[in-house]
């Protein structure tokens, strides 16, 4: 088995248990709140690479043209297929194509959105499924990238300290940024030894940046409930 097969398999296992939780609806919730805003300002076409069962169509207008693509057959299964329905509710019903983010089955420019929602660490090729992406949104597109077990830069961990000991002195709430708590954050990156899931590759900004190239810029960096995220917009040309 190869290494991107074991990792997919790791992957299929952890969904495959919690489709079986009762708390399955508000663990996902959980996920795809942050993200409420920024997927109802989205219309016209949008793909979704790695989107699984396609639940950020719960998000969605119901006008827009829903597209799934995901090379894995666990999204078929009867639990995940009755599952999304139901989560989904009003959002548009997705199209599901079976394909790989490296090689998607699409002309140039076809879609005005696309999104990689916790999926860019679990494929083969993450610098081509960017250079894929980038290639079918139309310019002026817009592209969102949810990212896990991404290190954080020192000003990342220092702003979050800053902001942890005043959330904790003024006695607020803040969201969480870095998951980690803030002593066992500041070893790791000093040791170099940044976790990482069994199922997941390591992708490093610098080398996240390179792959962009000149077709995506970034907009908006900023950690979300514990991952990285990136708003892009495609050149124009």
């Amino acid at each position: 088995m190869s290494d991107y097969q074991s990792r997919l398999s790791l992957m299929e296992g952890w969904y495959e248990e919690l489709v079986a939780s009762d708390e399955r609806e508000q663990l996902l919730l959980q996920d795809y709140e942050p993200h409420r805003q920024f997927l109802g300002s989205l219309s016209g076409s949008v793909v979704d690479i790695g989107g699984g069962a396609g639940l950020a169509a719960r998000f969605l207008r119901s006008d827009v043209d829903y597209v799934v693509v995901d090379p894995s057959e666990l999204w078929r299964s009867r639990e995940w297929i009755e599952f999304g329905a139901a989560f989904r509710k009003s959002g548009p019903e997705p199209r599901f194509i079976a394909a790989d983010g490296e090689a998607l089955p699409f002309p140039d420019e076809q879609f005005d959105a696309a999104l990689s929602f916790w999926s860019l660490n679990h494929v083969r090729d993450p610098g081509r499924c960017l250079v894929e992406m980038a290639r079918v949104l139309k310019p002026g597109g817009y592209a969102r990238l949810v990212l896990e077990d991404i290190e954080p830069s020192w000003p990342d961990l220092l702003n979050d300290g800053a902001a942890r000991v005043w959330a904790r002195v003024a006695r607020i709430k803040r969201q969480t940024l870095i998951r980690r708590p803030l002593i066992e954050a500041f070893s790791s990156k000093m040791r170099g030894d940044w976790p990482l899931h069994e199922d997941h590759i390591r992708i490093p900004e610098p080398a996240l940046r390179e792959w962009m190239g000149d077709c995506l810029t970034v907009k908006r960096r900023e950690w979300i409930d514990g991952s990285l995220t990136f708003d892009l917009v495609k050149s124009g040309d």
